[in-house]
């Protein structure tokens, strides 16, 4: 029997590669989200204080939305469910919103 082995190096390559694609689809999924929602878009890149904060929010699991991401909520046709959330973020102090979206990385 062959034994397999793994290199850490190709692991590492190979993880790298996935995160860049989905860095990509992230990016183009907030582009298309720009291009059809733009207000929604705009009060969320306000709400979180930065559009790359806006871009990785869109595509996390959200306990507010019984763990799916507010892409799921949109093509599901809940889009108020999405603004309620970012209406509630928008009342929060600064600091604290800061805080909750440095705490999920």
């Amino acid at each position: 029997m062959r034994k397999v082995t793994i290199r850490f190096q190709d692991v590492a390559t190979e993880l790298a590669q996935i995160n860049a694609q989905r860095d990509d689809v992230m990016e183009r999924a907030f582009v298309m989200l720009e291009l059809r929602q733009g207000t929604l878009a705009t009060m969320l890149v306000q709400s979180l204080g930065d559009r790359q904060r806006a871009v990785r929010w869109m595509c996390r699991h959200q306990n507010a939305f019984a763990g799916r991401t507010a892409y799921e909520l949109l093509a599901d046709g809940e889009e108020d469910t999405v603004w309620d959330e970012i209406a509630l973020m928008s009342d929060a102090p600064v600091a604290a919103r800061l805080n909750s979206v440095r705490m999920a990385y």
